[in-house]
């Protein structure tokens, strides 16, 4: 009895992983995804924030976004309520994929605040940091340490296509 369950609990130590080595295959899984797109990873953001349909900046330790309309009008402001619009996929060679883009996925639109993680994480905050106007348009990778809940917990990076609007005060 003793041997059985000993084995049992080397045999389940063995086919665990751990976070670390879980941490490793997802940046692994970030370059690969990036070398298959032939993404370019800017070191410094672009000062007029035109981004070239490849370039993606990288936050030290956060996402990866590439701008691809600075919106307009005016800028959120920290409690600011803002309407989202955005594609989620894993970043497999075959992703999965999550639709809120339109009224036809989804009948009505995300709405996060801006400056608040309640209802969205801080990699959308980060985005939402360079994004801050209505119509803003960017596509962004976010690691699963800043991602959501569900995303932590499988170590899973995801990437997000997302559309903003600034809600009426």
């Amino acid at each position: 009895m003793f041997l059985a369950g000993l084995f049992l609990l080397l045999a389940s130590c063995e086919s665990s992983i751990s976070y670390s080595k879980l941490l490793e295959q997802e940046e692994k899984l970030i370059e690969s995804y990036i070398a298959r797109q032939g993404i370019e990873v800017l070191e410094t953001f672009p000062a007029d924030s035109v981004f070239q349909s490849n370039q993606y900046y990288h936050y030290p330790d956060g996402i990866y976004i590439q701008l691809i309309s600075k919106g307009e009008g005016e800028e959120a402001t920290s409690g600011r309520a803002i309407v989202v619009r955005f594609k989620q996929s894993t970043l497999d060679e075959y992703p999965t994929e999550e639709s809120y883009w339109t009224t036809m996925d989804k009948p009505y639109p995300v709405e996060v605040t801006y400056g608040s993680t309640t209802n969205n994480c801080d990699g959308w905050q980060q985005a939402l940091e360079v994004m801050k106007r209505t119509e803003s348009h960017a596509k962004f990778i976010v690691p699963s340490k800043i991602g959501f809940d569900e995303a932590a917990q499988a170590v899973t990076p995801l990437l997000y296509e997302m559309k903003i609007k600034l809600k009426p005060q």
